[in-house]
């Protein structure tokens, strides 16, 4: 199960990166360089996707009390390791919600990430209503450390390296619900948030298109829209309504879609991450390729 649980993690951001055309976003068809350092980044911490997992059942058992766990320095040795293997650029938006979801999906066992998903909401809180500030410091440290300086400022402007953090008035929900702000992956971290009625929306795609890549990219839609140009909702909508990559007509619209945006300089690479994470929960239901 726990072996599982990873594979279903990797394949998910594995599809969530590589599918297209997803307009203004990560897809394979990109010229741009990059795209694989994307995917390199959560691969290397493929172990500590395992060791999360180890954590998980450890707890559930009653071997390990949660309080104890090191989560936080679990965390931050995973991005050092990612650093390690490509220090140009770590993905912690990417990482950090597999690892929290590796753990919580081992501790909970569920059936169904969307019937259980009660069951896994009590294991992502074990490790977000946590205010250990010795392993919320680790986490945060990390990111400086790996040169993601952008998150951590980001934090330290919102005073999560303050008096009121060492004094026990931080929990990891709190620090990940700011770095939401700016890096959707968080999101998926959001109990608020419902990743489940996503991971529901997802796999309803799947079985109208038959298709995987389809439905990612019909998700993907649904995130970014809101943030897209007036233009770009219309042609969106004919796209979708022309079948996306499932016919000539919509794969053009698509490709002429993600081509003016790029010109416009209008990008959301980011949302790639909570794309992820969510598909990482549908394969683990069942999406398959």
């Amino acid at each position: 199960m726990d072996v599982y649980t990873v594979k279903s993690i990797l394949q998910g951001m594995h599809l969530a990166v590589y599918s297209t055309i997803k307009p203004g976003g990560l897809h394979r068809l990109r010229l741009e360089a990059g795209i694989d350092h994307v995917y390199s980044s959560i691969l290397s911490v493929s172990d500590y996707l395992l060791e999360a997992t180890s954590l998980g059942v450890r707890v559930r058992r009653g071997e390990l009390a949660a309080t104890h766990m090191g989560f936080g320095k679990l965390l931050a040795k995973a991005l050092r390791e990612a650093y390690r293997w490509n220090p140009k650029h770590v993905y912690p938006d990417y990482i950090v919600p597999s690892m929290v979801y590796a753990f919580a999906i081992a501790y909970s066992e569920p059936e169904s990430i969307i019937s259980d998903y009660g069951k896994v909401k009590r294991g992502l809180e074990l490790v977000l209503y946590s205010r250990n500030w010795r392993e919320i410091k680790s986490f945060i440290d990390s990111l400086k450390s790996i040169h993601r300086e952008d998150m951590y400022q980001h934090l330290t402007m919102t005073g999560y390296t303050g008096l009121g953090a060492i004094q026990g008035e931080t929990s990891f929900h709190d620090v990940f619900s700011t770095l939401a702000s700016k890096w959707p992956g968080y999101r998926s971290l959001d109990l608020r948030e419902g990743i489940s009625h996503y991971v529901k929306k997802l796999l309803e795609y799947y079985h109208k298109y038959n298709d995987a890549n389809n439905a990612l990219i019909k998700l993907y839609i649904d995130l970014v829209t809101p943030r897209m140009p007036e233009w770009a909702k219309r042609e969106l909508e004919k796209a979708v309504s022309e079948g996306l990559m499932l016919t000539k007509e919509g794969s053009k619209k698509l490709f002429n879609i993600d081509l003016k945006l790029r010109r416009e300089g209008v990008g959301f690479e980011e949302y790639t991450a909570l794309l992820g994470v969510i598909a990482g929960l549908a394969v683990y239901e069942g999406l398959r390729p």
